[in-house]
């Protein structure tokens, strides 16, 4: 018998040590005895479940498949109804003291309650009965007849309402009132600046501020009640958003939204003079000069000449140096520019008027939209003449066609490259392109001026895009005979008609 309660001893302690939180004592956590009122009983219309296990059955290792089974059955009714409460009560046998056998049925009942608590059974609806010891077990002849009093028994029953949890009592605690942020710069809702200096105050009892923008998180020392941060700004809308928490764990919380318009981008021409006369008996090439200025990094900029624009090449300090030709007797420039944060700036209209035009019957522009690249113009006649930067005058060139003219072969990026026909010359003239240089591909446009000294006849037209990269480095685009001015396009090839 003394074996018997050495193991039961045994199986208390080792699955009190086994379930025990470790970050406690053995003995820290334990189950409250049931104190009932007087003379309450347990209703049998209120039990829901009812189970009992001998303690010789209990294993050292965790619960039996079939003890498993019911304990996952009560956990579940007790996951559905929180009115139900588990009862356990632990039963030995009668033989030796009576206090050292209820100590001893307490001790393992309180290790049963552990692992039902590790099982999931909640621990504030689990009440134990005070151990017992079983008289009828002395009636027993045989010791192993004396296992079937040593029982611990479960019961699930509905609470009354005295037993059912209620709420803590709320105890009213005086506080201060919470703290609060002031956001001092940036000052304004609008700004055309990007970079500034976050600026706030708040009680000097708040040490840390998180700050947000946008999407963009950083915390901030708050030193003597305020704080201060370098901040960059995007253009549109800028949500910021700064928190923290005061001495009692309350977040305090303000807000602000700036919204970033960068200014747009200024520009000036300054070449050709405005209101200058440009002699263009001997040469139609001009070019334009300005600068551009912009707080924000630009993107791309444009010489809108007589409603055609082109891509032009921008220095790092904003300057352009643009050479082109002039058309009429009085072209209009203007350079639009982009940043990078979407705003265009365009510059005033400049008018270059021109004396000595002549009667140029054709007159083909060639420019496209990459930088890095270097496309050429190549012009053809039927007798085999060929126009092209290594042949573009017929006076140092015999194979170039005698009344053209490559007036600019423009090697630093989008172009122009020039021809012309001076003079009225017969004939059928094919204009194609041709990659020279580069590692991308681009697309190329051709602007076709015919008959550009005579108002009555002058007609412009854009060709384009024809696609040219190194795998594909030639396309025809056009071809014109003259007097008539009658355009052939290969297929695929299309024109943007401007009537001047």
């Amino acid at each position: 018998m003394r074996s018997r309660r050495y193991l039961l001893r045994a199986l208390a302690v080792a699955a009190a040590l086994v379930f025990l939180p470790s970050t406690r004592p053995a003995r820290a956590w334990k189950i409250p005895v049931a104190d009932f009122p007087p003379g309450f009983s347990l209703p049998h219309t209120g039990i829901v479940f009812k189970t009992a296990f001998p303690l010789d059955e209990l294993r050292m290792e965790g619960w039996t498949e079939r003890q498993g089974g019911e304990i996952a059955r009560f956990r579940e009714q007790m996951r559905n109804r929180d009115e139900i409460f588990l009862l356990l009560q632990v039963s030995l046998d009668a033989i030796g003291r009576t206090e050292e056998n209820e100590s001893l049925a307490n001790d393992v009942a309180q290790a049963v309650a552990l692992r039902l608590r590790a099982s999931g059974i909640p621990s504030d609806r689990m009440l134990l009965l005070p151990g017992r010891e079983e008289p009828r077990s002395l009636e027993e002849r045989r010791i192993e007849g004396f296992s079937r009093f040593q029982k611990v028994e479960i019961t699930g029953f509905l609470g009354s309402g005295w037993l059912r949890r209620r709420p803590p009592p709320e105890v009213k605690v005086d506080l201060p009132r919470p703290a609060e942020i002031a956001l001092l710069e940036p000052s304004g809702e609008t700004t055309d600046r990007s970079n500034h200096m976050l600026r706030g105050k708040t009680e000097s009892a708040i040490r840390v501020v998180s700050v947000i923008i946008g999407e963009e998180a950083r915390t901030v020392t708050v030193r003597d009640g305020a704080f201060e941060a370098p901040i960059s700004l995007r253009a549109g809308e800028n949500p910021i958003v700064v928190t923290g928490l005061d001495p009692f764990g309350r977040s305090v919380r303000t807000a602000m939204t700036v919204r970033y318009l960068p200014p747009r981008p200024t520009i000036e021409i300054v070449s050709p003079e405005a209101g200058a006369f440009t002699d263009v008996t001997r040469s139609p090439v001009v070019v334009v000069r300005g600068s551009i200025r912009s707080k924000t990094p630009l993107r791309e900029a444009f010489l809108i000449q007589n409603a055609i624009p082109r891509n032009i090449r921008i220095r790092e300090d904003g300057s352009f140096e643009q050479p082109t030709i002039l058309m009429t007797e009085e072209d209009t420039f203007q350079v639009e520019a982009l940043d990078t944060a979407g705003q265009a700036g365009i510059s005033a209209m400049r008018r270059a008027p021109a004396r000595g035009v002549p009667d140029r019957p054709l007159m083909a522009i060639l420019h496209w939209d990459e930088d890095d690249v270097d496309l050429d113009l190549h012009v053809t006649d039927r007798s085999g003449n060929h126009t092209w930067f290594d042949a573009a005058d017929p006076l140092d060139a015999p194979g170039a066609i005698p009344e053209g003219k490559l007036w600019i072969d423009n090697r630093k990026g989008f172009g122009p490259e020039v021809f012309s026909i001076e003079r009225d010359a017969p004939g059928e003239y094919t204009l194609s392109a041709e990659y020279y240089r580069g590692k991308k591909s681009c697309r190329a446009f051709l602007t076709l001026v015919l008959f550009a000294g005579t108002p009555s006849r002058n007609l412009v037209r854009i060709y384009g895009p024809v696609t040219l990269s190194p795998q594909e480095p030639a396309a025809p685009i056009l071809r014109v005979s003259l007097p008539s001015g009658i355009v052939r396009e290969p297929t695929g090839v299309t024109a943007e008609r401007v009537q001047r």
